[in-house]
């Protein structure tokens, strides 16, 4: 796992790189969303003007496996901007023991990038003592969180037309931690 900030692009090109170069092959190419891809990679507004934190799962060749990004409530967020009107009452929420976990990202198919991704995300919330996630995410992923071992309880789900969509917060607290230990040595296992 590496932990990275946008201070961290001069030390860490190619790691930067090889998340935005992933983020394009997902975001844009396979799942067809509308997001902006110059010269290959997935590069928004938020990585740009913002400062948020990268999770990424980098094999022991550094590769990047796959990624996420965090970004503090008390700043601007996907929720509040993107996808302000996605749903009857705004999610507008600012804490800041709550922060937003956006382009969740699995590069290549490795069956423990998910699991890795999201046990680092407790591990560096604990450290920091952020309490809970909030984040969109497709209906159908609940099941996937469920086998995984971090459930979010959902807060919102999207109007009509706007897809299958929820809000979720995920709470950091050791039985989660546990769960994704338990699913982390079941994929390594096998």
């Amino acid at each position: 796992m590496k932990i990275l900030k946008n201070y961290d692009r001069e030390l860490h090109p190619e790691l930067f790189e090889q998340m935005f170069r992933g983020r394009a092959s997902v975001f844009h190419e396979r799942l067809n969303w509308p997001v902006t891809v110059c010269d290959g990679l997935e590069i928004d507004y938020y990585d740009r003007e913002l400062e948020p934190a990268y999770i990424l799962d980098v094999d022991e060749r550094g590769t990047v496996r796959g990624s996420l990004r965090l970004l503090p409530t008390t700043a601007e967020t996907m929720i509040t901007r993107e996808f302000l009107d996605f749903f009857d009452e705004p999610v507008d929420i600012i804490d800041p023991l709550m922060w937003e976990c956006t382009k969740f990202c699995v590069h290549d198919g490795d069956a423990g990038t998910s699991v890795r991704l999201l046990l680092g995300l407790h591990v560096l919330c604990t450290s920091c003592g952020i309490e809970r996630i909030i984040g969109l995410y497709e209906l159908q992923m609940e099941r996937v969180y469920a086998r995984l071992g971090w459930t979010p309880e959902r807060f919102a789900k999207a109007k009509p037309g706007f897809g299958n969509l929820a809000v979720g917060i995920w709470t950091v607290d050791e039985e989660s931690h546990r769960r994704l230990l338990r699913s982390l040595a079941r994929r390594c296992s096998t």
